[in-house]
């Protein structure tokens, strides 16, 4: 921000709006400049920077008020960067994410998954061949445009050779999420996310586990309102299972 502001004192200067002058009182003007979108702090941070050796005192009233006094050309030159830095904040958008962890089998079985989830399982059987789906667990998380989150949590071990108290740990998160495209046509962008799950396992036949690290990590884009597989990881429940990471992703007020 403040290389360009210098850009335009620089461009000013050329053109005869800002240059040096001598500190006399002649041709000297003072203005109050009403700041109308609340960031006075941060104007004043970049005028300070700019005002060395111009000849323009500055300061503060209030809350809303600024002062300048200097020559009038150059106070003119100055009013003009402060009406491009006063304006209204972006206000950033929040992203609401739901993510649906899945166990696929090749075992067939009664389990069943939310009907919410029933075009992806007709998409995931047509690639794969599990013959069963269940939900292991799901969650929204939110946070805002360009912002990262994370969470976690624990599920009951899968295996039933480990003890109820041994939970399945997992951590979800992502670097930064932002959004592209029209509001009707928006996709949401995760840069670095990451599931990441702990999953004991039986030690020997005397109760005792171990866990088992295992993950998926990527970098997707999720159009708005739609299901999405993420990724797949093996090990969570046998050789003959394997988890899977869908997501969802919407705008919200």
């Amino acid at each position: 921000m403040k290389k360009i502001f210098l850009t335009m004192l620089i461009a000013l200067g050329c053109s005869g709006v800002i240059h040096a002058q001598p500190a006399s009182s002649e041709g000297r003007v003072q203005r109050v400049i009403t700041i109308k979108n609340g960031n006075l702090s941060g104007i004043l941070r970049t005028i300070h920077d700019l005002q060395s050796g111009t000849g323009v005192l500055l300061t503060s009233s209030d809350n809303e008020h600024l002062i300048l006094s200097g020559p009038k050309e150059i106070v003119a030159g100055f009013e003009e960067i402060i009406k491009q830095l006063d304006v209204a904040p972006v206000t950033k958008k929040n992203i609401e994410t739901t993510v649906y962890m899945v166990i696929a089998s090749m075992q067939a079985s009664s389990a069943s998954v939310p009907a919410e989830l029933d075009p992806v399982i007709k998409q995931l059987k047509g690639v794969f061949n599990y013959k069963s789906f269940r939900l292991l667990d799901s969650f929204v998380l939110r946070s805002r445009d360009t912002e990262k989150a994370d969470t976690s949590g624990f599920v009951p071990p899968l295996d039933p050779n480990v003890p109820a108290h041994n939970k399945i740990i997992y951590q979800f998160q992502y670097g930064r999420v932002s959004l592209d495209g029209s509001e009707n046509n928006r996709v949401i962008r995760y840069d670095r996310m990451k599931l990441g799950l702990k999953v004991p396992i039986p030690v020997g036949t005397n109760g005792q586990t171990s866990y088992l690290e295992v993950g998926i990590s990527t970098d997707v884009d999720v159009p708005e309102g739609k299901k999405v597989v993420v990724g797949k990881t093996s090990a969570v429940e046998g050789a003959e299972s394997a988890l899977i990471l869908v997501i969802s992703a919407k705008v919200v007020d």
